[in-house]
């Protein structure tokens, strides 16, 4: 008999289970409970009651009954236990022996399953029904000891730590293992548990040492401990425990790869001939077309050139070396993509591949434009600061003083970081007062990025995560858990609108469990039904569904481009006009900045250190006083985002100028 569980109300599974729910909440008045699995299986019962998931044909006065009885029956089972009782359940649950208890439970036909299934409910009715006043430490103690019960089962909530401090503490302590439940605690995507606090910060000290040596430690948790973890309370990651765990991972990583192991690697291609791109296979692939070059040789021309570089923008012109987890992995991909702290800048395969394609791109083209115009980019980006802007756009900038190419590489790229930082605030007296004082400048500080303002209005588009609507909806239409994707095997999708536009689906086509969420999204006029019950979308609607699809895959949408880069006007102003009327309903808001949200936070990733704990930090490394090698990927980054700069103010000029 497979037994009801429940997960959480946006679980896979609740198909699975929705004919034994139906089963048990209609038969509740005659449903006998005949043991304490009976008794747990009841308890999942009303979770799905409380998350409104059961048949939509029962009225909420039957559903109402139905809570008050299965209460009832669980109450008086866990008033009435003894202490016997629950060392057997203890026993059933976490021990598979040939137990009496388990003999009876076979007997009666029960899944052996269900003996672990229901492991975490037990230990949640433990606490809500007060068990400790029959349990002692001791008695504690024994079931974990003897049954080998992992702490993580216990440390869900503080009950156990508050009722049963020492033992909590003995048992955390005692493997080595354990340290991993604190690291998770600064992990994304992760159960968080609550740490011992009985456990003093030295103690903690030793154990994380414990655990770097220990022979089965996680190379992923071992690279945490070496990049530093900012917010720990529990113990200070200091300088030594770096130093161990660089040492411990060097040593992993040896052994991993002494077996001459090889990890997944993708075949990037930068191609000088369009005949030899057009035909490439490489998924990541660029073309520098000389050809081209050659016949378009101003520097105008060479500057526009590399805006248009794949893989550099994204069709709505937002910067697409960010990395954009909605789009490039899927959630079970981020789930077996290793461990990383809260603070972490996700990335991916796909983020590293196009950005490697972009740092490859640059050194080719800085490599032609040597041989074929004694030129490096550097010249194109003070031409655009220093003839440029001042002939067509009358701005005088302060002038930038770019490093000889005779430089060491690495005077070179601390010379761009530090022109970076220039750039930065000169754009901020721009925008503040019109014009680019010298005398200010020197006394200005250096903005954040996020403080860089636009002269355009609601430039760029955001989902208002302070309404619970469209957060709903965008992870009802996008999500890959949301289990409104799936209905039969003929009938699934990746996602819910993939479901029903490729698909002639009707509303009766779906679970009843699943009917909330579709009556909601018609409510909320993101889908419509005929009189059929087929579902359908107006040109509204789709126009709404492409925007915030959008804003889902990349954090944003830019108001002033259609989603390809050569905007149709008749398409942008009917976008321009449902952002408008959704930004008034509340489900969008605006920012005027320089940057968009995933731009400041890859530049702060590559940037700084402060923002993200797995930061490369280039500029603090280079302006900070750090002893630097020579280091190519370095420069080609710092180069990088010059450009990023020259692109972004560029297209604020000249839109600045259509719009007024």
């Amino acid at each position: 008999m497979e037994r009801v569980k429940f997960y959480s109300s946006s679980d896979m599974s609740i198909g699975y289970h929705f004919d034994r729910l139906k089963e048990l909440i209609e038969s509740c008045e005659k449903l006998e409970l005949n043991n304490f699995l009976d008794i747990l299986e009841s308890y999942n019962v009303l979770k799905f009651i409380s998350n409104k998931i059961y048949p939509m044909n029962l009225p909420d006065k039957y559903i109402k009954e139905v809570k008050g009885r299965f209460n009832s029956k669980i109450n008086q089972f866990f008033k009435k236990i003894s202490k016997e009782d629950i060392s057997e359940i203890f026993r059933c649950l976490f021990f598979s022996d040939d137990s009496d208890i388990s003999k009876k439970l076979k007997n009666d036909s029960i899944d052996e399953d269900s003996n672990t299934l229901f492991r975490g409910d037990f230990l949640e009715c433990f606490e809500q029904y007060k068990l400790d006043e029959k349990v002692s430490e001791d008695d504690l103690r024994k079931y974990i000891e003897e049954y080998e019960i992992p702490i993580w089962y216990f440390i869900e909530t503080q009950y156990f730590i508050t009722k049963y401090p020492d033992l909590m503490k003995y048992i955390f302590l005692e493997r080595a293992s354990n340290f991993e439940l604190l690291l998770s605690n600064y992990t994304e995507g992760n159960t968080k548990r609550f740490i011992p606090t009985n456990i003093t910060k030295d103690e903690m000290y030793k154990f994380c040492e414990q655990y770097i040596e220990y022979k089965f430690a996680n190379l992923n948790y071992i690279r945490l401990i070496n990049q530093g973890i900012q917010g720990c309370k529990e113990l200070i990651i200091d300088a030594k425990l770096k130093l161990k765990s660089r040492k411990r991972c060097e040593q992993i990583e040896q052994e991993i790869f002494s077996d001459n192991n090889r990890g997944i690697g993708q075949k990037i291609a930068v191609y000088t001939e369009k005949e030899h791109y057009n035909v490439a296979k490489e998924e990541f692939k660029s073309l520098i077309d000389v050809d081209y070059i050659k016949k378009e040789g101003s520097k105008e021309n060479l500057l526009e050139y590399m805006m248009y570089f794949n893989v550099f923008f994204t069709d709505n012109w937002i910067l697409n070396l960010c990395s954009f987890p909605n789009l490039e992995s899927s959630t079970l991909m981020r789930t077996l993509s290793g461990v990383y702290t809260k603070k972490n800048y996700e990335t991916s395969f796909y983020f590293s591949n196009k950005n490697s394609l972009m740092l490859l791109s640059f050194k080719v083209y800085q490599e032609k434009l040597e041989k074929l115009f004694d030129l490096r980019i550097e010249e194109l980006i003070v031409y655009f600061f220093s003839n440029y802007s001042k002939e067509y756009f009358f701005i005088d900038w302060l002038s930038l003083d770019f490093a000889s190419k005779s430089e060491k590489l690495h005077i070179q790229t601390k010379n761009l970081f530090t022109l970076e930082e220039q750039i930065r605030k000169q754009w901020k007296l721009y925008i503040d007062e019109n014009e680019i004082d010298k005398e200010l400048f020197e006394l200005e500080a250096t903005p954040r990025l996020n403080s860089l303002g636009s002269l355009l209005d609601r430039k760029y588009i955001y989902i208002n995560n302070k309404n619970v609507n469209i957060q709903k909806i965008m992870y009802l239409l996008f999500s890959d858990q949301s289990h409104i994707t799936y209905i039969n095997e003929e009938l699934k999708g990746n996602d819910f609108v993939q479901l029903i536009f490729n698909n002639k689906i009707k509303k009766t086509d779906f679970h009843s469990y699943q009917q909330l969420n579709i009556d909601f999204l018609i409510d909320n006029d993101v889908i419509s039904v005929d009189e059929e019950e087929t579902i359908f979308t107006t040109k509204k609607q789709l126009f709404r569904i492409l925007i915030i699809s959008n804003i889902y895959k990349y954090g944003v949408i830019h108001y002033y481009h259609w989603n390809q880069k050569l905007s149709i006007k008749t398409e942008l102003k009917y976008q321009q006009q449902e952002i408008d009327e959704m930004i008034e309903e509340g489900l969008l808001i605006y920012e005027n900045t320089l940057f968009a949200k995933p731009e400041v936070e890859y530049l702060n990733y590559i940037l700084n250190n402060s923002e993200f704990d797995n930061a490369l930090g280039l500029r603090n490394k280079y302006l900070h006083g750090s002893v630097v090698e020579e280091n190519e990927i370095d420069y080609f980054y710092a180069l990088i985002i010059l450009v990023i700069y020259v692109i972004k103010i560029n297209e604020e000029l000249v839109l600045n100028e259509d719009t007024e």
